[in-house]
């Protein structure tokens, strides 16, 4: 499955592609996704999605520190309709584990980026 994002974005902490109703980050290296960041990325995921529903897929291609509870505002305004971690390593699928504890919506693993756009792909339908 072969897509172009509408839109990219380079922050300096992340790498963000935009489609039609999910978003692909992928982290640069050693970062630590603190509250101050997860605003940033609000406001600029709200400006694109314009309060629709869209799914987050985080490509964890890089190791990088998160707080799992910073999620609680995009799951609040209820407009995250699902996480889709893609692992790379087993130290990945640990965190990802951890985090979700955490998630009140569907959260999914897995080991390539095919296997989470099907996912997305299959929760976008189901949830029309």
């Amino acid at each position: 499955m072969t897509l172009k994002p509408t839109r990219e974005i380079t922050l300096p902490y992340t790498h963000l592609e935009f489609y039609d109703s999910f978003v692909i980050s992928t982290f640069k290296e050693d970062q630590v996704l603190d509250k101050e960041k997860v605003e940033e990325m609000r406001v600029i995921f709200y400006d694109y999605f314009d309060h629709k529903k869209f799914v987050y897929i985080s490509n964890r291609k890089h190791k990088y520190n998160v707080n799992p509870v910073i999620y609680i505002d995009l799951i609040q305004r209820n407009i995250l309709l699902g996480m889709a971690i893609i692992i790379n390593e087993i130290d990945g699928a640990q965190i990802a584990n951890f985090e979700k504890q955490f998630a009140t919506v569907p959260f999914e693993m897995f080991y390539t980026r095919e296997e989470a756009l099907v996912w997305t792909k299959r929760l976008l339908e189901e949830n029309k």
